[in-house]
């Protein structure tokens, strides 16, 4: 008898773990739904422009959805996940792997050119020319080193509940607000950009940026309600830089049906 009821058992388990493996199956999004929500957050990462001059990206990743998931009341779909972040620095790496590559290269064909012409005037020109590059490619790397990172992250559906101080407002418009924290040191800063134009139809009237979603869920599975983007770095630089945003840029690919 023990061992019938453990063979039921047994079964049963196995045909909890199908019927997991099966319902993973059936949730996975497809690859162009995944595309859809990328594709989105490239967008908003556009928005924001170029990077504050001398800074380039060093980095560059996302957090893409591969599942989605239904409410078990409604049968809607629960709205994804998805992320990406980049690190924007002087570039000094970058920098002195490239100027000393093509600065050896440059010199060594002139170098053996003067060499075979017998010319000694010339390879001793062209050995003061090159130390001296070297040595302003030396500077510039060190002028690249000094610049602090600057970090970007941008989140979709999210629910952040976020106090509002008024003295923290760096720009508002309908459907976007921006606050400023300090960040760590003395002069950095991250500011946070809030984009949802439900929830912050009207940022004048709010204390709290709160951005709520449908208990019940959405009908697209790439269905993208609110995004959050967050720029932290040097505060002259982060600052004057997502004022720069293009708003409504951003807003375009938040979906306002709810």
């Amino acid at each position: 008898m023990k061992r019938r009821f453990g063979i039921i058992i047994m079964v049963f388990v196995a045909l909890l773990v199908y019927a997991a493996a099966w319902a993973e199956e059936e949730n996975r999004l497809t690859r162009d739904e995944v595309t859809v929500v990328k594709k989105k957050l490239v967008a908003i990462l556009s928005s924001l422009g170029d990077a504050p001059k001398g800074y380039v990206k060093e980095r560059e990743d996302f957090n893409l959805p591969t599942q989605f998931y239904k409410d078990s009341n409604s049968g809607k779909i629960r709205p994804v996940y998805a992320s990406a972040s980049q690190r924007f620095g002087g570039g000094a790496e970058k920098k002195t792997k490239k100027s000393e590559k093509e600065m050896g290269e440059y010199y060594k064909k002139k170098m053996l050119e003067a060499q075979a012409k017998g010319d000694m005037q010339e390879m001793m020109r062209l050995s003061q020319e090159m130390q001296m590059k070297a040595g302003q490619a030396g500077l510039e790397q060190m002028e690249a080193e000094k610049k602090e990172p600057i970090e970007v992250r941008v989140n979709f559906n999210s629910n952040p509940s976020q106090t509002i101080d008024p003295d923290n407002v760096v720009f508002e418009k309908p459907g976007v607000i921006a606050l400023r924290f300090k960040e760590g040191e003395e002069g950095k800063v991250r500011i946070d950009i809030y984009f949802d134009p439900v929830s912050l139809k009207d940022t004048k009237t709010l204390s709290v940026v709160d951005l709520k979603m449908p208990k019940d869920g959405v009908e697209k599975k790439t269905a993208v309600l609110n995004a959050a983007v967050n720029v932290s770095g040097p505060a002259n630089e982060v600052e004057a830089w997502i004022k720069k945003i293009d708003a409504k840029a951003a807003l375009s690919q938040i979906d306002a049906a709810r």
